[in-house]
């Protein structure tokens, strides 16, 4: 609570300091100088220039107030400003002290200290308008990622109980079905839930690694074409070839899924009735290259170079956006090659060293 109530004084406090400085200029330069110097006019120039400075102070507080900054970052403000003044003062004040030591004439001094002490504080409340400033974001950021993933988990749990229960259920139809047609929809039931269940736990990684550092791992990328494949052939009326090695290992995590799931059915859902799509896993000395083609009509050239990029509305340029996301994330790279007629995408991930 004491603390809190600082914290509110933090605009007094500034709006205090330039108050301060402009009053010591002020009697500095209109009460001593115009007795000592008997005129008016340079003091009244050197108080507008030293005494007109850190009215900004209170100009800045009044303007903190109103900005959409917490108090305690205003505290901050408050303390860089007093900082900057204190600072500048110092260095100013010794590197005078230094030269009359010297024996060498400091002429106006005062009017010097003035001057740094103005500057100082005026520069210290900028800094520290930015650094709050960039503190809030960091928070506001912080924050909202807290509450992202809280509702990834929450969600990812509640679907995986809910997907439990229905699996549950298929099983017991399954078991209990008299008929043929009544056992294939059971087991189209469990598929289809196996399906879900593994899309929640690919989003899971999905998120961890587009939040954050991906955690790689050597994953078999033939393993993950082959699953993937197997399950859009069920899916969908196409006719999918396969063209891998016995294994091809990868730097990366449970998130290539995704990427391969989406160029697959990508080539499978933009194109004819009855599409034809080739995917082949190419083994190299450094790195595992996928390739994807289909028979449609192909990418135009004019389009290639912004297929990636993310298009509100547009599933087909969102889904190839968060591919070349997660590749990239894996330190791999993905390109539309110019071969053949159709659509032809080729993945390059790194083998483990």
């Amino acid at each position: 609570m004491e603390r809190r109530g600082v914290y509110r004084a933090a605009p007094w406090l500034l709006a205090g300091l330039g108050v301060s400085l402009y009053a010591i200029a002020a009697v500095w330069h209109l009460a001593v100088e115009t007795t000592n110097l008997a005129t008016l006019s340079g003091p009244v120039v050197s108080f507008a220039l030293d005494g007109v400075v850190p009215l900004t102070l209170v100009y800045g507080s009044y303007r903190l107030v109103r900005a959409d900054l917490p108090m305690e970052r205003i505290w901050t403000v408050f303390l860089w400003s007093l900082a900057g003044c204190l600072l500048f003062s110092v260095v100013i004040g010794l590197s005078i002290f230094i030269r009359q030591t010297e024996g060498r004439i400091v002429a106006e001094p005062v009017f010097i200290m003035l001057l740094a002490a103005d500057t100082g504080a005026v520069a210290g409340a900028v800094a520290g308008y930015f650094a709050a400033r960039a503190r809030r974001d960091a928070d506001r950021a912080a924050r909202a990622t807290h509450t992202l993933t809280f509702v990834n988990d929450l969600l990812r749990h509640d679907i995986t109980n809910g997907l439990t229960v229905v699996d549950g259920r298929a099983a017991m139809l399954a078991a209990d079905a008299e008929d043929e047609s009544r056992r294939t929809a059971a087991r189209a039931i469990r598929e289809q839930v196996e399906e879900m269940s593994q899309l929640v736990d690919n989003a899971g990684a999905v998120a961890a690694t587009l939040s954050s550092g991906p955690t790689v791992q050597q994953r078999d990328l033939v393993g993950v074409v082959e699953g993937v494949v197997e399950r859009t052939r069920t899916t969908y009326d196409a006719t999918i070839s396969l063209d891998t090695p016995d294994r091809a290992t990868v730097c990366a995590n449970e998130a290539i899924r995704p990427v391969v799931k989406n160029l697959v059915e990508n080539a499978v859902e933009h194109n004819d009735d009855h599409p034809t799509v080739d995917v082949t896993v190419e083994r190299g000395d450094e790195t595992v290259r996928l390739h994807v083609v289909d028979d449609g009509p192909g990418i135009p050239e004019g389009e290639r170079e912004s297929i990636f990029a993310p298009r509100a509305g547009d599933t087909h340029g969102g889904g190839l956006h968060l591919v070349e996301t997660l590749v990239e994330r894996f330190d791999g790279d993905i390109w539309v090659a110019d071969e053949g007629e159709g659509a032809h995408f080729v993945v390059e991930l790194p083998r483990p060293a």
